[in-house]
């Protein structure tokens, strides 16, 4: 089935500042083998609230509900609709109105006849003929937002395309300040692209984001018809739109379509004729200054003069014409040309990997596609495979293990990084700028939460705002861990039993020593009936042992403070204690006394960034594993007990960049992590 030619190019100007790229578009050919062929889909989403991973999230829906539905065109289009809105409302559930993803949706399908546009919500459209006819497309007022209801409507409307018609695509709050008038003068300058660039060069107040996008010709057809320039005598009572003023920018450049060659073929071949008659005329004019006034010569004279002068003037002429045919050519074929050199020198250098696998040759190979899909942002798909591939090969020498992270509890923003504590039966989540702190339940599956968050408060109200809470950790009878089940929750001046039998929290206070009390605590662990408190103003490790239902008078793990403890984050006991500094470095001390853990730097992929956390499995110093959290690349490196590497855990998609925290329950080999917005679960080997 022939496709229509689709030029689009994306519209991002805020109060005369052009922006970029944007998440909010998203515009794909159909694939030749799929049932849908010969279409082209361009998306235009609008959602409040929402981060660019949540946007690339609805459109992937969107998009792969559309390609694969069976049926019409507005039935698949109304199958996208309701995937996406379906998973939007999943998003925000539980979420209170303030943080709610909400918005529009506004989509065309183009194939060799229709453009046939979908509205769900408060999308707005703009249609512009080849003739000069303008229509704005937009919903009545009060039309419901998508993510509200999972009951939601379309508006569909249907254009038999002509050569050089043009649309937009935007959303009620991303088309304000913009008067219609601008909008529909920019859109018969020219195709897709150059109108998107003449509204992000005139748009000085207001703002205005969207999809510009025109429709030509069958690709089939189009290396020998060229559409006519629109040409349309601007009314004066219309804004001034700047003339000299035709941005391209790289998102532009990625947008040309795949028959440039055709177009610039095109192109040449008017030019070399234009030139061609051009030339007949000069020869002409200058042959008759030169020619004698007398008619008596002969006529085989004439006929030889007249060969010897064309053959040179074809030499002298011949040259320039090629240059600037060579000209033209280069600025119509630079742009595809240099894609297709860097796909090449992508393709031969997966090649070499392959022929003699190295980590360095699939690190370049990853390296020169990421730099490709930077520069071309709209062409990722082109080299998703590559990708991959170099990815996963990269992965396997570097001992990188990739998980499915499982998003379990969607978290609301807080001035504080968030510290958790996984149980048996659910997660602890303790918010430090607000002292507030939740048991999360986990259901049987442990991929999710049922009911509401249960809250960790004393009997008389919340915990004192004068005692801020540095950590939690999960409170267990096994293994003598400690005396109940539940959490604490620790402070510099208190501890804070929570039970979970009775849903009850209580304050133990830490008994004053003359000898030294707590300066600074950052994390706390639970074993053997003590509590530890990590205190890095003091360069200490505080030991707080239960009697019946006080805390028994502490004492300090060092004889003396310990000046490495100031640069540590968390701690982590088996009978060895262990401490984690900032850089990764990790400490570790039996009966009071330094042990080995002696990290091999050279056997890292890299070097850890920014640890944040640190963890344990195994029953003794002897067994088992150590994992540290590293927020700076969203890893979780596992060594043994010794310091010997073993691995690193990731994301399929670096969910865990930006970690906050983590915490492992043993009694499922289950991790769980936190990000500023998410709490994620995984299982360990």
């Amino acid at each position: 089935m022939p496709m229509a030619d689709v030029t689009f190019a994306t519209i991002h100007v805020v109060n005369g500042k052009e922006l970029g790229d944007t998440p909010q578009v998203f515009a794909q050919p159909t694939g030749k083998r799929s049932p849908r062929s010969g279409e082209t889909l361009i998306l235009f989403l609008e959602l409040q609230n929402a981060e660019p991973a949540t946007y690339a999230e609805i459109t992937r829906i969107f998009s792969e509900g559309y390609w694969r539905a069976p049926g019409g065109l507005t039935t698949a289009m109304r199958l996208g609709i309701k995937l996406a809105n379906d998973r939007i409302v999943d998003l925000n559930r539980g979420m209170p109105p303030s943080k709610r993803i909400l918005g529009s949706l506004t989509c065309a399908v183009v194939n060799e006849e229709n453009v046939v546009i979908a509205q769900a919500g408060p999308g707005i459209a703009f249609a512009c003929a080849q003739s000069g006819a303008f229509e704005q497309l937009a919903p009545g007022p009060g039309t419901p937002a998508i993510g509200s209801s999972r009951t939601v409507d379309a508006i569909f409307t249907n254009f038999a395309w002509k050569t050089g018609d043009n649309f937009v695509l935007s959303g009620e709050g991303s088309c304000s300040g913009v008067s219609d008038t601008l909008v529909n003068t920019c859109m018969r300058k020219g195709d897709g692209r150059l109108v998107a660039g003449y509204v992000n060069a005139n748009v000085k107040q207001g703002k205005m984001v969207g999809v510009a996008f025109s429709v030509a010709g069958a690709a089939s057809a189009h290396a020998t018809a060229t559409p006519p320039p629109i040409t349309v005598k601007e009314p004066q009572t219309e804004p001034a739109v700047n003339e000299a003023v035709e941005p391209q920018t790289a998102s532009d450049r990625a947008a040309a379509p795949s028959h440039a060659l055709a177009d610039a073929g095109a192109a040449a071949s008017t030019f070399i004729g234009g030139a061609a008659k051009s030339l007949q005329r000069t020869m002409g004019s200058f042959g008759q200054q030169l020619l004698p006034a007398s008619a008596a010569r002969s006529l085989a004279a004439e006929r030889s003069r007249a060969a010897t002068f064309g053959l040179a003037a074809v030499a002298i002429l011949l040259p320039i014409i090629v240059a600037l045919v060579v000209t033209i050519l280069y600025f119509q074929f630079s742009g595809l040309a240099e894609k297709q050199q860097l796909q090449g020198q992508i393709r031969r250098q997966i090649e070499q990997a392959k022929s003699a696998p190295a980590l360095d040759k699939w690190t370049n190979a990853l390296s020169l596609i990421e730099n490709y899909q930077a520069r071309y942002p709209d062409e990722t798909a082109a080299l998703l495979d590559d990708q991959r591939l170099a990815q996963s090969q990269v992965d396997t020498i570097n001992k990188v293990t990739r998980v499915a992270a499982t998003a379990i509890v969607d978290l609301a923003a807080t001035a504080s990084p968030r510290r958790i504590a996984a149980a048996s039966l659910g997660v602890y989540v303790l918010d430090p700028a607000t002292n507030n702190a939740e048991y999360h339940v986990l259901n049987i599956q442990r991929n999710g939460v049922t009911g509401k968050p249960v809250p960790l408060t004393l009997a008389g109200g919340g915990i004192p705002a004068g005692a801020p809470i540095a950590d939690v950790t999960w409170a267990t009878a096994s293994n003598g861990r400690w005396h109940a089940e539940g959490a604490v929750l620790y402070s510099k001046s208190a501890l804070y039993e929570y039970s979970s039998a009775t849903g009850q929290l209580i304050q133990l206070n830490l008994p004053s020593d003359p000898a030294g009390n707590p300066d600074t605590i950052v994390a706390g662990e639970l074993y053997n009936s003590t509590a530890y408190l990590l205190d890095t103003g003091a360069g200490q490790i505080w030991r707080y042992t239960l009697q019946g239902n006080k805390l028994a008078r502490g004492d300090a793990y060092f004889r003396i403070p310990n000046p490495q403890v100031k640069d540590c984050v968390d701690i982590a006991i088996d009978g060895a204690v262990y401490l984690v500094q900032k850089n990764g470095t990790v400490l570790k001390f039996y009966g009071r006394e330094s042990k080995p853990f002696n990290i091999n730097v050279g056997s890292l992929p890299q070097p850890i960034g920014q640890a944040i956390a640190i963890e344990l499995s195994g029953p003794d110093q002897n067994t088992g594993n150590v994992y540290i959290g590293d927020a700076s690349i969203g890893a979780i490196w596992q060594f043994t007990k010794t310091g010997d590497y073993v691995r690193q855990y990731r994301a399929s998609n670096d969910e865990f960049v930006g970690m906050q925290d983590m915490s492992l329950d043993p009694t499922s080999n289950t991790m769980y992590v936190n990000t500023p917005n998410k709490l994620f679960s995984f299982k360990i080997g």
